[in-house]
This record gives C-alpha cells, structure tokens and sequence, in this order.
C-alpha cells in the first residue's frame, strides 16, 4: 500500500519549521567553523610554529582556503537535500525512485564532506596535529579519492534519474526543478574541486619523490 501524504496544514507547519532550522543552524555552523579555523590559526601563530606540513608555502597558503571553500558549499548541499527529501516524504511527489535515492545520496555525501572537511582543516592547520600521519599527504590523498567518488556517484545517479534537467520542457513538468538544479550544480562543484585537489596531491607526492629520488646539492651537502 502507497504511504498516504499529509494533510496540507501539517506538510506546510513542518516544511516551515524545517526551513527555520536549516536557515538558523546552517550558518551556527558555518560561524563554529570559522572560528575554530582562526581559533588554531592564532593558535599556531602565538607559539611561533606555522602550517609546516605541506612542502610549499602556496600550499600552506591555499590548502585551508579549499578546505573551507569545501565546507560552505556542503553545508549548502545539505539543506537543499533536506528540504527535497522532506517534500518528497510529506507529499509523496517525487518523480520517481532513483530521484529520491540521487537525493538520499547527495545529503550523505554533503555531510560525510562537511564533517571530513572541517576535521582535516583543522588537522592542516593545528602545529601538533599537523605532524600526525592521520593529516599526512598520503590520507588526505585517500579521502579526497573517496569523496570525489561520492560526489561523482551523486552526480551520476541524479543525471541518470532525470536526465534532461536542465532542458526548459523538462523543468517546466518536474516540480522543485530549480531546487534538483542547484543541487545538480554544486556536486558538478564539488567535483571540480576534488578533481583539482587530487591533482595537487599528485604533483605533491612527485615533488617528495623527486626530492628523495634526486636530492639537490645544498641538502646533500647540508646532510
């Protein structure tokens, strides 16, 4: 038997207090985030011992600004996910079952990106924390792998369960389209984002090879 929707004053009381909790929590905790951010970062400036993890001072510069950049956009994703799904579940509307799933998918992974994320910066940024082999080049390497593969099924199973989203006869007949857009958007996103890390960690991992396979003179002699 088909679940019955709810009635419509019940539908639109939680789909406001819904809104109101993502529009009050969401940026709660984008302002924890950030102040932890500058938090270890003053941290770490106070006891004369900056970001020494990465090899290049670009890094140390833009790793955390990604980082961040990663988190805010997740925390997006979050909420519009949330506010679908708890459409799809008060009205039962949704156009099909891979739709929900794709929308089941995206909230998982913009929470495991949100979490993760936040964790690793401030591992990235912390003076002690940096050094452990949990913040090292080689597991961020793997959650990055991890994640994009996330971000790429997300994108994946949205495309194959509406595949002409951004065709205007198609958006015209799909309700929430502009919602299902947005969230189509930001896992393109995200995706752009990881793909370019992954690259980063590999010309990383060549520099420290090359470093170790072919030592320059000055360190050589140092040694």
């Amino acid at each position: 038997m088909a679940p019955v929707p709810f009635d419509a004053d019940q539908a639109s009381n939680l789909t406001s207090g819904l809104t109101s909790v993502l529009s009050c929590l969401l940026p709660v905790l984008a302002l924890l985030y950030i102040g932890g951010v500058f938090w270890t970062l003053d941290y770490a400036r106070r006891i004369r011992n900056p970001l020494e993890k990465m090899v290049s001072s670009e890094s140390r510069r833009y790793t955390p600004i990604a980082y961040a950049l990663v988190v805010i956009t997740s925390l997006v994703a979050i909420a519009i996910p949330s506010w679908i799904l708890l459409q799809y579940t008060l009205q039962q509307n949704y156009p099909n079952i891979e739709a929900r799933t794709a929308m089941r998918l995206v909230l998982f992974t913009a929470c495991w990106t949100s979490v993760t994320a936040a964790t690793f910066t401030i591992l990235f940024v912390h003076p002690a924390w940096s050094r452990h082999p949990i913040s090292s080049v080689g597991t961020q390497s793997i959650w990055i792998l991890l994640t994009w593969t996330f971000w790429i099924a997300s994108a994946a199973l949205l495309n194959s369960a509406i595949p002409r989203l951004f065709n205007e006869d198609t958006c015209r007949q799909l309700i929430y389209c502009g919602h299902m857009r947005a969230v189509f958007v930001i896992s393109v996103f995200e995706i752009v984002v990881f793909t370019a890390g992954m690259t980063t960690m590999v010309w990383l991992a060549w520099r420290c090879a090359r470093d170790v396979w072919y030592p320059s003179p000055t360190r050589s002699q140092a040694v």
